[in-house]
């Protein structure tokens, strides 16, 4: 055993809870589980591994999958047409009154008009250091831009790398459309993957996936604080609701992944020897594989998955207080389709909520949840 794992071990022992951080909350209270997210009857299909979800003043919805944005209209949504083909995987989106901000993974944040012709926003911040992994984004009134850049390592499918390795290279950036300045907010954040502004726009929520918590940072500067900490999920986008936010949680946290993660040498050697899709480590979607890394007791029998297993990919969209308590939730447990939720956006009465892992936008009400 390296020396340094032995000394944690030593450190645990001694001032039990010292890890806190590795201790799983359990699904209670507003996380209890469910199956709400299986049972939303309207699904618009035919989308694969949809990222976010937004609509403009018309009522047409705009989803981000693969390098596309792809513009849905008409009356339930039946019609569906390629907006824009971009340089690379489409993910944050945003509508602004000049078009559509869409956060494209390798290049940067780009716009995209109602024409679909697409331009450059930002590629780097002032000192040169590349935007590639642009997560979400955020419009304030003023025409200010906020972006979160999850990681200055890797970006797009390779996010899990960036788990697996522990990094906390993420990024609070604002971006000043008056002057063209990307500046940096925040730095050495545990993968950005979500950014809001608060009701009165004097703050935004900032979410670190791997650090498992969601943060409040203060316009004015200052010291940001913790809203939400130890979260039994990764929590990804984060969008305005009435009285709070919804987040989107892509996975949940497991026991394995967790030890995993402490045994360095044991993550070295998987990743150079095996193949991603097969690591032991949070996904999307399973793979029904005979290949896939099991967690403890998820199967039952003849391949029937227990609802209640600890999951590899699982649905999760949380609504969550102005102090980021959460109040409610919808999921879609073990043995469920509709998992890896990278985006919940309210729209009036209606939430629309990308299911990554289950190829759909599913529309329901808002006050479902």
């Amino acid at each position: 055993m390296p020396r340094v794992e032995a000394w944690e071990l030593v450190k645990e022992f001694l001032f039990p809870g010292r890890s806190e951080h590795r201790a799983i909350p359990p699904l209670d209270g507003g996380l209890t589980p469910n199956d709400e997210l299986d049972a939303v009857a309207t699904a618009i299909d035919g989308l694969t591994e949809p990222e976010d979800v937004c609509l403009d003043e018309r009522g047409d919805l705009y989803v981000s999958t693969a390098d596309r944005v792809v513009r849905v209209s008409g009356p339930d949504f039946r019609h569906s047409e390629v907006l824009a083909t971009l340089p690379g995987p489409a993910g944050a989106l945003e509508p602004g009154p000049d078009g559509l901000l869409v956060g494209v993974a390798g290049t940067g944040l780009m716009r995209v008009g109602r024409d679909g012709a697409a331009e450059l926003v930002t590629a780097a911040d002032e000192s040169g250091v590349p935007i590639h992994c642009p997560t979400d984004v955020a419009l304030a009134g003023d025409g200010t831009i906020y972006l979160t850049d999850g990681s200055t390592r890797h970006h797009g499918r390779d996010w899990v790398r960036d788990l697996m390795e522990q990094n906390a290279r993420g990024r609070l950036l604002r971006h000043d459309p008056r002057s063209g300045r990307t500046t940096v907010l925040a730095g050495g954040l545990a993968y950005a993957s979500g950014v809001s502004l608060t009701p009165g726009q004097d703050a935004l929520v900032v979410c670190e996936a791997w650090a498992h918590r969601v943060r409040r940072y203060p316009l004015a500067g200052g010291a940001g604080r913790t809203l939400r900490e130890n979260l039994p999920g990764y929590p990804g986008r984060i969008n305005p609701a009435p009285g709070g936010y919804w987040l989107a949680m892509f996975a949940l946290r497991t026991q394995l992944v967790e030890f995993v993660l402490t045994q360095r040498d044991y993550v070295e050697e998987m990743m150079r020897t095996i193949e991603p899709d097969y690591w032991i480590r949070p996904a999307l979607r399973g793979l029904d594989s005979g290949l896939e890394p099991l967690q403890g007791g998820q199967i039952r029998k003849l391949g029937v998955i227990k609802p209640w297993a600890p999951p590899r990919s699982y649905g999760l969209v949380a609504r969550l207080d102005e102090e980021g308590y959460v109040v409610s939730s919808m999921h879609s447990r073990g043995g469920g389709r509709r998992h890896g939720v990278t985006s919940a956006r309210q729209c009036g009465s209606r939430l629309f909520i990308a299911v990554h892992g289950g190829d759909q936008v599913l529309v329901t009400g808002a006050g479902e949840a």
